[in-house]
């Protein structure tokens, strides 16, 4: 009898051991889980959000666009690791700093260049206007030289920046400036006193 109480009692605690595992198992599985989490919500949070605003530097690619938003800046910013550039807009919240990038120019044969960023109001609204160009060199087929693009940016009904698809479907606002297919091409909006002068128009010639 002694003996099999003894059994009973090692079963018992073996039991309550495997139990007691399983629950550790589960906390630190928990734990682990609960970790991961808050270093992604972390993260996801620092992607947005950041201590301070970008000081206005108009030579390293940050301007103002309180014009857009109240105490708000626009960066042009590069990523060499893929060679496209973005234009972000950043807001002060009462967390710090929210950013939100708005645009993406990507590689369209050679990769893009900002030549020029400004602000314009069309119909009554402020856009931000930019002019980029990608260097083209198919001389196989007598290409090259520079294509020009002109994009304009304004906020929608939710108050979001968007494409202001009137200005960037329009056909003047692209072309080459070099050769295109051997012929001699020029686009004559390659600044912004140009694209500025197109535009001073009014309200029933732009449209």
């Amino acid at each position: 009898m002694d003996i099999l109480k003894e059994l009973s009692h090692i079963t018992e605690v073996n039991r309550s051991w495997d139990f007691r595992k399983s629950r550790a198992k589960c906390f630190f599985a928990c734990l682990t889980c609960y970790v991961f989490l808050s270093f992604a919500s972390l993260a996801w949070a620092n992607a947005g959000e950041l201590a301070t605003c970008p000081a206005v530097s108009p030579s390293a690619g940050v301007f103002s666009a309180r014009s857009i938003y109240k105490d708000s800046v626009v960066s042009i910013e590069r990523n060499d690791a893929n060679q496209t550039v973005s234009l972000s807009i950043y807001r002060p919240s009462s967390s710090g700093c929210e950013k939100s990038k708005f645009a993406k120019y990507s590689i369209e044969g050679g990769a893009p260049n900002v030549d020029s960023l400004f602000f314009m109001s069309l119909k009554g609204k402020q856009n931000i206007f930019t002019v980029v160009h990608w260097d083209v060199n198919s001389r196989g087929i007598g290409t090259y030289g520079k294509y020009y693009k002109i994009y304009a940016y304004t906020t929608d009904e939710q108050g979001r920046l968007a494409e202001n698809r009137s200005v960037v479907d329009n056909g003047a606002m692209n072309g080459m400036d070099g050769y295109q297919e051997g012929e001699a091409s020029s686009f004559p909006y390659k600044t912004a006193g140009a694209v500025k002068s197109l535009f001073k128009c009014n309200e029933t010639k732009c449209k």
